[in-house]
């Protein structure tokens, strides 16, 4: 059964805003700290630039400190991203497993859901994070080559014997891409002048600029952890007359009762 995104965005706004505390500890950790570690990291290669061809060669000096900027931050951020994500997306997904089952969450229900799913969502997470990271330079087309992926957090996260997540959640988004590519479009409200403006802007603003930037950022993406699980999960609920997958027993490595996907789904 279909979910629209009109629906699915009220869900997860109604959600992250029930649990803005949670979402926006998870978003410290996960955005903000990143980003400091990034621009402390690129403050220490600018040092090093600026030592050795300050003297000799500033317009090369001036060329290699603006490559270096870029090309630094998006490593320091694609490991911190993709290993700390591995944690914070399901920490997040663990607010709509809740709100499924009707029990009320908690800081410590999220730290502890992320850290014992950290394992099984480390490999996934990574690769998708960091194919998506390496082309971000050229937003638009990383949106559409990122659609493949939308699902992997919640595969991972929800489907703990899942062994090809990158490959069930290309399958899977087949035919639902234009219904995440529009839901997508809803992150450009933030990325575009983020990505295009606020990062240039924050290196020279001071650290609570940039982290909270980072903060910012990863809670865009929590919104929409909360948006695509429940894609995921329409692809499980069945209309009269309309197939279903097989779904697990109640006590499944899922977590989350017999009406969660299964991992052969």
């Amino acid at each position: 059964m279909r979910i629209s995104i009109s629906t699915a965005v009220g869900n997860a706004l109604r959600v992250f805003f029930q649990n803005f505390f949670i979402v926006l500890f998870i978003s410290v950790i996960a955005g903000g700290v990143g980003a400091l570690i990034a621009d402390g990291v690129t403050g220490v290669v600018f040092d090093y630039i600026e030592s050795h061809y300050a003297a000799t060669d500033p317009i090369r000096q001036g060329q290699m400190m603006l490559v270096a900027a870029q090309l630094v931050a998006l490593v320091a951020m694609t490991i911190w991203g993709g290993v700390v994500g591995s944690w914070a997306a399901p920490a997040t997904i663990y607010l709509w497993v809740q709100e499924h089952k009707k029990q009320p969450t908690s800081l410590s229900g999220a730290i502890n859901y992320g850290i014992d799913r950290f394992s099984s969502v480390l490999g996934p997470h990574f690769k998708a994070y960091a194919a998506v990271m390496l082309g971000q330079v050229i937003i638009l087309p990383t949106i559409v080559f990122g659609l493949q992926y939308a699902f992997v957090d919640a595969i991972a996260t929800l489907n703990r014997d899942e062994k090809q997540p990158l490959y069930r959640s290309g399958r899977l988004t087949l035919g639902r891409r234009g219904q995440i590519f529009r839901t997508f479009m809803l992150g450009l409200l933030w990325w575009l002048p983020w990505q295009l403006f606020g990062t240039f802007y924050a290196q020279d603003a001071g650290w609570y600029i940039m982290f909270a930037g980072g903060v910012a950022d990863y809670a865009v993406l929590a919104f929409f952890d909360l948006v695509m699980v429940q894609y995921y999960l329409s692809l499980y609920q069945k209309t009269d007359g309309e197939a279903q997958p097989a779904t697990p027993a109640a006590n499944s490595s899922a977590g989350t009762g017999p009406s969660f996907p299964s991992a052969s789904g």
